[in-house]
Protein backbone atom coordinates (compact mmCIF):
# COMPACT_ATOMS: atom_id res chain seq x y z
CA UNK A 1 0.00 0.00 0.00
CA UNK A 2 1.42 3.37 -1.06
CA UNK A 3 0.43 5.05 2.19
CA UNK A 4 2.31 2.54 4.33
CA UNK A 5 5.32 2.72 2.00
CA UNK A 6 5.38 6.50 2.42
CA UNK A 7 5.29 6.22 6.22
CA UNK A 8 8.08 3.66 6.21
CA UNK A 9 10.23 5.76 3.88
CA UNK A 10 10.01 8.80 6.15
CA UNK A 11 10.52 6.64 9.22
CA UNK A 12 13.58 5.02 7.66
CA UNK A 13 15.13 8.46 7.22
CA UNK A 14 14.40 9.43 10.81
CA UNK A 15 11.70 11.98 9.94
CA UNK A 16 8.71 10.15 11.42
CA UNK A 17 10.11 9.06 14.76
CA UNK A 18 8.09 10.38 17.72
CA UNK A 19 4.52 9.85 19.01
CA UNK A 20 3.84 13.50 18.18
CA UNK A 21 4.43 12.92 14.46
CA UNK A 22 1.60 12.03 12.09
CA UNK A 23 0.84 11.28 8.45
CA UNK A 24 -2.44 11.37 6.56
CA UNK A 25 -3.80 10.85 3.06
CA UNK A 26 -7.00 12.19 1.53
CA UNK A 27 -9.58 9.67 0.36
CA UNK A 28 -10.39 11.11 -3.11
CA UNK A 29 -13.99 12.09 -3.71
CA UNK A 30 -14.84 12.16 -0.02
CA UNK A 31 -14.46 14.36 3.05
CA UNK A 32 -12.36 11.79 4.89
CA UNK A 33 -8.72 10.87 5.33
CA UNK A 34 -6.60 7.93 6.39
CA UNK A 35 -4.43 8.88 9.37
CA UNK A 36 -1.70 7.32 11.46
CA UNK A 37 -0.28 8.99 14.57
CA UNK A 38 0.98 8.38 18.09
CA UNK A 39 3.43 5.60 17.18
CA UNK A 40 6.52 5.02 19.28
CA UNK A 41 8.30 3.06 16.56
CA UNK A 42 7.32 4.31 13.13
CA UNK A 43 9.53 1.73 11.45
CA UNK A 44 7.02 -0.92 12.54
CA UNK A 45 3.91 0.83 11.17
CA UNK A 46 1.35 -1.60 9.79
CA UNK A 47 -2.18 -1.70 8.46
CA UNK A 48 -3.72 -2.02 11.92
CA UNK A 49 -2.29 1.40 12.90
CA UNK A 50 -4.33 3.22 10.25
CA UNK A 51 -7.73 4.73 10.90
CA UNK A 52 -10.12 7.00 9.04
CA UNK A 53 -11.25 10.43 10.20
CA UNK A 54 -13.55 13.15 8.94
CA UNK A 55 -12.36 16.50 7.59
CA UNK A 56 -14.49 18.01 10.35
CA UNK A 57 -12.72 16.16 13.16
CA UNK A 58 -11.78 18.24 16.19
CA UNK A 59 -10.04 15.50 18.14
CA UNK A 60 -6.33 15.14 18.90
CA UNK A 61 -3.86 14.84 16.04
CA UNK A 62 -6.61 14.63 13.42
CA UNK A 63 -7.74 18.22 14.10
CA UNK A 64 -4.90 19.96 12.28
CA UNK A 65 -4.89 17.50 9.38
CA UNK A 66 -8.64 17.99 8.95
CA UNK A 67 -8.27 21.77 8.96
CA UNK A 68 -5.59 21.67 6.26
CA UNK A 69 -7.72 19.49 3.98
CA UNK A 70 -10.58 21.94 4.37
CA UNK A 71 -8.33 24.89 3.56
CA UNK A 72 -6.48 23.23 0.67
CA UNK A 73 -8.59 21.26 -1.77
CA UNK A 74 -5.41 20.26 -3.65
CA UNK A 75 -3.76 18.57 -0.65
CA UNK A 76 -3.61 14.81 -1.11
CA UNK A 77 -1.43 14.08 1.91
CA UNK A 78 -0.08 15.82 5.01
CA UNK A 79 3.07 14.90 6.94
CA UNK A 80 3.98 16.28 10.36
CA UNK A 81 7.50 15.06 11.10
CA UNK A 82 10.60 15.76 13.18
CA UNK A 83 13.68 15.94 10.92
CA UNK A 84 16.93 17.32 12.35
CA UNK A 85 17.36 20.19 9.89
CA UNK A 86 13.90 21.52 10.66
CA UNK A 87 14.67 21.56 14.40
CA UNK A 88 17.88 23.49 13.76
CA UNK A 89 16.08 25.93 11.47
CA UNK A 90 13.47 26.55 14.17
CA UNK A 91 16.26 27.79 16.44
CA UNK A 92 17.22 30.32 13.76
CA UNK A 93 13.73 31.78 13.63
CA UNK A 94 11.93 29.15 11.57
CA UNK A 95 11.81 30.86 8.18
CA UNK A 96 13.50 29.20 5.19
CA UNK A 97 14.27 31.81 2.49
CA UNK A 98 14.06 30.99 -1.22
CA UNK A 99 17.51 29.60 -2.01
CA UNK A 100 16.94 26.67 -4.42
CA UNK A 101 15.04 26.30 -7.72
CA UNK A 102 13.30 23.06 -6.71
CA UNK A 103 12.31 24.61 -3.40
CA UNK A 104 10.36 27.48 -4.98
CA UNK A 105 8.90 25.23 -7.67
CA UNK A 106 7.51 22.52 -5.39
CA UNK A 107 7.36 23.93 -1.87
CA UNK A 108 6.34 27.43 -2.86
CA UNK A 109 6.59 30.66 -0.91
CA UNK A 110 8.52 30.83 2.35
CA UNK A 111 6.01 31.08 5.18
CA UNK A 112 5.73 30.68 8.90
CA UNK A 113 6.60 29.60 11.40
CA UNK A 114 3.47 28.43 13.15
CA UNK A 115 3.33 27.70 16.88
CA UNK A 116 3.30 24.09 18.02
CA UNK A 117 0.50 21.77 16.96
CA UNK A 118 -1.65 22.34 20.02
CA UNK A 119 -1.61 26.14 19.57
CA UNK A 120 -1.96 26.41 15.77
CA UNK A 121 -5.35 28.06 15.47
CA UNK A 122 -7.52 27.91 12.38
CA UNK A 123 -7.05 31.48 11.18
CA UNK A 124 -3.24 31.24 11.31
CA UNK A 125 -3.31 27.98 9.39
CA UNK A 126 -5.62 29.44 6.74
CA UNK A 127 -3.41 32.52 6.26
CA UNK A 128 -0.30 30.35 6.02
CA UNK A 129 -1.55 27.98 3.33
CA UNK A 130 -4.03 29.96 1.26
CA UNK A 131 -1.36 31.21 -1.19
CA UNK A 132 -0.32 27.69 -2.19
CA UNK A 133 2.72 27.17 0.06
CA UNK A 134 3.39 23.53 0.89
CA UNK A 135 5.58 23.58 3.99
CA UNK A 136 5.96 25.40 7.28
CA UNK A 137 7.63 24.81 10.62
CA UNK A 138 5.23 23.85 13.38
CA UNK A 139 7.19 24.59 16.51
CA UNK A 140 10.24 22.38 15.96
CA UNK A 141 8.33 19.99 13.71
CA UNK A 142 7.91 20.20 9.95
CA UNK A 143 4.45 20.28 8.39
CA UNK A 144 4.45 19.42 4.68
CA UNK A 145 1.61 19.09 2.18
CA UNK A 146 1.60 17.25 -1.10
CA UNK A 147 -0.87 16.94 -3.96
CA UNK A 148 -0.28 13.19 -3.74
CA UNK A 149 1.11 10.90 -1.07
CA UNK A 150 4.38 10.59 -2.98
CA UNK A 151 4.68 14.35 -3.37
CA UNK A 152 4.17 14.90 0.36
CA UNK A 153 7.15 12.60 0.96
CA UNK A 154 9.24 14.35 -1.70
CA UNK A 155 8.38 17.79 -0.31
CA UNK A 156 9.34 16.70 3.20
CA UNK A 157 12.68 15.38 1.97
CA UNK A 158 13.28 18.47 -0.17
CA UNK A 159 12.51 20.89 2.65
CA UNK A 160 14.85 19.03 4.98
CA UNK A 161 17.72 19.18 2.44
CA UNK A 162 17.15 22.91 1.94
CA UNK A 163 16.91 23.53 5.70
CA UNK A 164 20.16 21.71 6.39
CA UNK A 165 21.95 23.60 3.60
CA UNK A 166 20.65 26.94 4.85
CA UNK A 167 21.62 26.26 8.48
CA UNK A 168 25.15 25.31 7.41
CA UNK A 169 25.46 28.35 5.11
CA UNK A 170 24.17 30.63 7.85
CA UNK A 171 26.69 29.25 10.32
CA UNK A 172 29.56 29.90 7.88
CA UNK A 173 28.95 33.63 8.01
CA UNK A 174 29.26 33.99 4.23
CA UNK A 175 26.80 35.78 1.97
CA UNK A 176 23.81 33.64 0.93
CA UNK A 177 22.32 34.07 -2.54
CA UNK A 178 18.56 34.01 -3.02
CA UNK A 179 16.36 33.06 -5.98
CA UNK A 180 15.41 36.19 -8.00
CA UNK A 181 11.89 37.52 -7.58
CA UNK A 182 10.94 36.94 -11.23
CA UNK A 183 11.95 33.27 -10.98
CA UNK A 184 9.87 32.88 -7.85
CA UNK A 185 6.85 34.44 -9.54
CA UNK A 186 7.05 32.07 -12.52
CA UNK A 187 7.55 29.05 -10.25
CA UNK A 188 4.62 30.07 -8.06
CA UNK A 189 2.29 30.41 -11.07
CA UNK A 190 3.22 26.91 -12.20
CA UNK A 191 2.75 25.50 -8.72
CA UNK A 192 -0.68 27.11 -8.38
CA UNK A 193 -1.65 25.69 -11.78
CA UNK A 194 -0.67 22.19 -10.63
CA UNK A 195 -2.59 22.67 -7.39
CA UNK A 196 -5.76 23.69 -9.25
CA UNK A 197 -5.44 20.53 -11.37
CA UNK A 198 -4.95 18.44 -8.22
CA UNK A 199 -7.99 19.98 -6.51
CA UNK A 200 -10.16 19.16 -9.52
CA UNK A 201 -8.90 15.57 -9.55
CA UNK A 202 -9.63 15.07 -5.85
CA UNK A 203 -13.15 16.45 -6.24
CA UNK A 204 -13.74 13.99 -9.08
CA UNK A 205 -12.56 11.07 -6.95
CA UNK A 206 -9.18 10.55 -8.64
CA UNK A 207 -5.58 10.77 -7.46
CA UNK A 208 -3.86 13.51 -9.51
CA UNK A 209 -1.54 12.27 -12.26
CA UNK A 210 1.52 13.72 -13.93
CA UNK A 211 2.80 15.73 -10.98
CA UNK A 212 4.90 13.24 -9.02
CA UNK A 213 8.34 13.68 -10.56
CA UNK A 214 10.61 16.66 -10.03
Amino acid sequence: MQFLDACRRLAGKGFLRTPGDSFSMRIPGSMEMILVSGLRDWRQVELADLHSASFFSTNGSSRLHALIYRVRADAGAVAISSPRGARLLARLGGLLPAIFDEQVRHIGSSVGPLPDQENADGEKVRKTFRQGANAVLLGERLLCLGMTCERAVFNTELYEKCAQAYVIAKASGHRIGFIPVWVRLIANRRLLRDERHAAASHRSGFIPEGINAY
